[in-house]
């Protein structure tokens, strides 16, 4: 697989950039937040950039940790997107972002990772969603497939085989019978046909398998 390194070793702007009004109070805005959720604190040694100092978000709750981690980590991609796009062509209404402004930003566009250990199972739903788009060749997150793309069925027993070991809320990730996507029988994203496998209750409303179980079961149901 190949990864996006978006800011990872950014140095700064090489010129002034023409930004959107109001982009440098937002990033800031959004920066502080973060930082103060998280408890996180700058450090600069010497003539070294500024920077993050390690943290192992060790009073933050997992739950808070996880949210804050997804939503900085989706903002940092689309604000390199973002500024990518304004560097090719300049907004007609704008503020200038200065180096200076971008150094003050840098320790911060960064994205954040959570152990495994810690996720949560909205938050593990989310990782192995951008995992299997990536094994169906579809870029997520900057990351691309080298090889040929799995199928559904392959992809999803890969799915399976790491929820042996990261699935620790029992979220039960799987691809309803012809669907492309994966879903959660956690949340009712698909019923568990012995027969048809992972099937959406929409598609088992119409499945006309003899000997169905999901049939049998509705049908009972009917009756009580």
């Amino acid at each position: 697989m190949s990864y996006k390194t978006f800011f990872d070793f950014s140095a700064g702007l090489t010129k002034t950039l023409k930004v959107p009004v109001g982009t440098k109070e937002s990033i800031i805005n959004h920066i502080k937040t973060v930082e103060a959720a998280l408890k996180i604190e700058r450090e600069k040694y010497r003539d070294c950039p500024e920077h993050w100092t390690r943290n192992g978000y060790t009073d933050i709750p997992n739950n808070i940790l996880c949210e804050i981690a997804e939503e900085h980590n989706t903002w940092t991609i689309w604000l390199y997107d973002r500024l990518v796009k304004w560097t090719e062509k300049e907004p007609e209404v704008f503020e200038e972002m200065t180096n200076e402004d971008f150094q003050n930003y840098l320790p911060a566009l960064r994205r954040i990772t959570v152990p495994a250990e810690r996720w949560t199972g909205d938050f593990y739903i989310k990782r192995m969603e951008v995992l299997y788009e990536v094994m169906r060749g579809r870029e997520t997150e900057g990351i691309t497939f080298d090889v040929k793309k799995l199928t559904q069925k392959q992809a999803a027993q890969v799915i399976n085989l790491f929820s042996e070991f990261l699935d620790r809320h029992d979220r039960r990730l799987a691809v309803p019978k012809d669907f492309d996507y994966l879903a959660s029988s956690y949340d009712g994203g698909y019923e568990w046909c012995e027969k048809c496998g992972a099937i959406t209750y929409e598609h088992s409303l119409e499945c006309r398998r003899r000997g169905c179980p999901l049939q049998k079961e509705y049908a009972e149901e009917d009756k009580q």
